[in-house]
């Protein structure tokens, strides 16, 4: 039998809602884990198709699942409700239509034992639908701090803000509070983790497999005035993190941040005339920061330029990957 001290407890929170037979090869992916000390809480929420109906038949009896039912509150809801439940010395999040590689939670944990580091950082990949996954290359881990990985999140230079691919210790938990009802949820929560953690031990391999099929939450699609405001509720958030130590990446976090909105959902013509016109000013200057990657330069040369030209690629990126880029 496996201890706490040979193998720590390691919790897999999945929030699930109506994504039907996808859910299988994740929940499979999650069950053929070779750590072996692992539960799995499965967060029902106020699924109304068969998801959790497919999840009982596929899981049986497996000790290892938990299903817990509750009314549907969303995405970060869920998140908050099986992390208040969960037993583990670590944590990690998966969202319920995607993958992980079988041996993630062994080099995680293995990571995080022998850095003695309280998160561990994985990349991903963006996949089509797969009844399972499996990286090609070695995984090798380093260490770097909490500051350096904060600042790779405000200029998206090898960390994308997601909660998922990640492993965090349970001393972690009092900041994995993410704010319910609102898009971009997870950078705040990251930010403020990466600015409170002495040092990460972090991999550029693809652990986490984002599968992209139509009706994914990160699918580009409108989303009306709402995207802005939580676009800039998030901005907000990082901004107090980064304080003045960071004004330079800052800045262009917050032009990165702007090409993500849907500026054409704006039912107000003034109001998205008003936000295009200060997007343009932030992209403009992005464009000219030594800071800034050559992708994020270009990109933000053609959305000063022209954002209809910019937006057209991007729904065009979109729509033959399954999910937004940036």
């Amino acid at each position: 039998m496996a201890s706490e001290v040979d193998y720590p407890l390691v919790s897999i929170i999945v929030p699930m809602y109506n994504v039907g037979k996808f859910a299988l090869p994740c929940v499979r992916s999650l069950l053929s884990q070779t750590y072996p000390n692992i539960e799995i809480l499965i967060v029902d929420d106020g699924c109304t198709d068969n998801t959790i109906d497919l999840i009982e038949d596929t899981v049986g009896d497996d000790p290892r699942v938990v299903i817990h039912h509750k009314e549907n509150g969303g995405l970060s809801s869920a998140r908050n409700y099986g992390t208040q439940r969960c037993r583990g010395n670590y944590l990690m999040y998966v969202d319920g239509d995607d993958l992980i590689d079988p041996r993630t939670i062994e080099l995680m944990v293995e990571a995080a034992l022998k850095y003695q580091v309280t998160l561990v950082a994985g990349s991903f990949a963006k996949t089509p639908l797969l009844e399972n996954y499996e990286i090609e290359q070695a995984a090798e881990f380093k260490v770097e701090s909490g500051a350096e990985r904060f600042r790779k999140l405000l200029l998206f230079n090898g960390e994308s803000g997601s909660a998922c691919g990640k492993l965090f210790a349970r001393s972690l938990i009092p900041y994995l509070a993410f704010p319910e009802g609102q898009l971009f949820e997870d950078m705040g929560v990251i930010a403020s983790i990466c600015s409170r953690v002495g040092e990460i031990a972090f991999s550029d391999a693809p652990f986490y497999a984002y599968v992209t099929r139509p009706g994914s939450i990160t699918t580009f699609k409108k989303q009306g005035p709402k995207h802005a405001q939580d676009m800039d509720e998030t901005i907000e958030t990082v901004r107090l993190i980064a304080g003045g130590g960071f004004k330079d990446e800052f800045e262009c976090f917050r032009a990165y941040c702007t090409l993500r909105v849907d500026l054409d959902a704006f039912g107000d013509r003034a109001e998205g005339r008003s936000y295009l016109k200060r997007a343009r000013e932030l992209v403009g200057r992005a464009s000219r920061s030594p800071l800034a990657s050559r992708t994020w330069r270009l990109r933000c040369m053609l959305f000063a330029i022209s954002p209809k030209a910019h937006n057209a690629f991007y729904a065009f990126y979109a729509a033959v990957s399954g999910k937004a880029i940036g």
